[in-house]
């Protein structure tokens, strides 16, 4: 299924803090069918890896297609935008290199709404 929409976020980790685009929060908003590329800099790739997403809702019919690509650099979530008003609530889990451990970012959102007239 080919996205009409597409956005990408760049995914820093640095001193025990995530950073989306920069900034601390992610809150992206959504007013159709998207996918939503996140991607780890450059720096943060070379000492981490995603290793998965936890929803707050799991079976939210917004949920499309998951994915981890390029060796494991790219996360893509697919928002089918079923409900027009509506929050997806995750949070992205990273594992440094060479451990068996994982981190867990703060809450990102992503905000269904209707396009505005």
């Amino acid at each position: 299924m080919s996205s009409a929409h597409k956005i990408s976020v760049t995914v820093t980790y640095e001193q025990s803090s995530f950073l989306y685009n920069g900034s601390p929060k992610c809150q992206l908003v959504v007013q159709e069918d998207t996918s939503i590329r996140f991607i780890l800099d450059t720096a943060t790739a070379a000492k981490y890896r995603f290793v998965g997403i936890i929803f707050g809702n799991p079976n939210d019919p917004d949920i499309g297609k998951v994915s981890i690509k390029n060796q494991a650099t790219e996360l893509k979530i697919q928002d089918t935008y079923c409900n027009h008003d509506d929050d997806i609530s995750f949070r992205i889990v990273l594992t440094p290199l060479n451990t068996n451990e994982c981190i867990v970012s703060p809450d990102p959102q992503v905000l269904n709404r209707p396009p505005q007239n």
